[in-house]
């Protein structure tokens, strides 16, 4: 039976109870939630936790927590996605109100695991496009002078024009670097100058030149799509200083599924998305502890489209979905 939250005493009283079952509460103050974030300082582990026992008994991986490491983010890098931080919870005898710390031993579950912690798992696939180009690769023996000297003097833009004038340049994997090299000092140049329009210009001629590889075409491809993602930065920035939060969340979700990763080294993309998630953060907590589970749930939704790994609304979000389901089984 579905229980409709709000109606009458009665189904109030079997909502609080179904609450009280779950250990949930309803808060509105974010300063009063403790979520297994941790780690802005070293500190001692929680007693009963990674035991040297436990440790030696174990088969598997276990990762040592680096300062600014979350269950979250730890989560979507070794197993692929931040949801699954509630197996390393339950599988290190976590509680969900406590915390990790710097130099903590936490234990990867083996199935599903994407990467060993400590080695470097990742492995570089090369397109059909870029297999032929390295067939018809020339050994790079010669130096090329003239250019070293363009790039010491860091006249970018003559470097660029005379790496393009070399009949070589589709065969020598010296110049396709060299090129890169010249072209991002250039575009960094030009957006000092806040002259985008030549930045842009710059980007797609060069993935337009039939010289450049497939492999180094994307590099530039990547590169424009996120010069084009910061200047709607500075719009949502704009947005979220006047409290216009919900447009400044629209162009920060359109730069994220643009550009994704790069973005977290970029300090305008993560402030304004920390101030937006903050909003958003407070709305859902007020419909949570006014058992409104629906609109929380959707703010909580919002945030982890935008930042997959904040583990406060990983927390809730599974709270919620945790206690409706309570409520339709009643």
């Amino acid at each position: 039976m579905k229980v409709t939250i709000g109606i009458s005493k009665t189904n109030i009283a079997v909502v609080c109870t179904a609450i009280l079952l779950t250990g949930c509460s309803f808060k509105e103050d974010r300063t009063d939630v403790v979520v297994p974030i941790v780690d802005a300082f070293p500190s001692q582990p929680q007693s009963g936790l990674n035991d040297q026992n436990s440790r030696t008994s174990f088969e598997g991986y276990t990762y040592v927590v680096k300062y600014g490491d979350t269950l979250g983010t730890i989560a979507q890098e070794y197993l692929g996605s931040s949801s699954r931080y509630t197996e390393l919870l339950r599988l290190n005898n976590l509680k969900k109100n406590g915390s990790i710390y710097v130099g903590q031993r936490l234990k990867l579950p083996v199935e599903g695991l994407r990467k060993i912690p400590g080695t470097e798992a990742a492995k570089q696939v090369t397109s059909k496009a870029d297999q032929q180009n390295s067939a018809s690769i020339t050994p790079d023996n010669e130096s090329y002078p003239e250019l070293e000297k363009l790039l010491e003097k860091q006249q970018f833009n003559q470097a660029i024009q005379w790496v393009l004038s070399q009949e070589d340049l589709s065969a020598s994997q010296v110049l396709q670097q060299k090129l890169l090299f010249a072209t991002k000092s250039q575009v960094k140049i030009y957006k000092q100058e806040q002259n985008i329009t030549d930045a842009e210009t710059l980007l797609s001629g060069l993935i337009a030149n039939e010289a450049i590889r497939p492999s180094n075409k994307r590099t530039l491809e990547n590169e424009l799509s996120l010069l084009r993602a910061e200047q709607g930065l500075v719009a949502a920035k704009r947005y979220a200083d006047n409290e216009d939060f919900d447009e400044a969340y629209t162009i920060l979700l359109d730069s994220w599924q643009k550009v994704g990763k790069p973005l977290e080294n970029n300090i305008l993309f993560t402030g304004t998305r920390n101030t937006v998630s903050e909003h958003y953060h407070q709305k859902a907590l007020r419909h949570y502890r006014n058992q409104e589970l629906d609109q929380a749930l959707a703010f909580w939704q919002k945030i982890l489209a935008l930042n997959p790994n904040d583990d406060l609304a990983l927390v809730y979000r599974d709270r919620v979905i945790a206690l409706q389901n309570k409520l339709d089984n009643l």
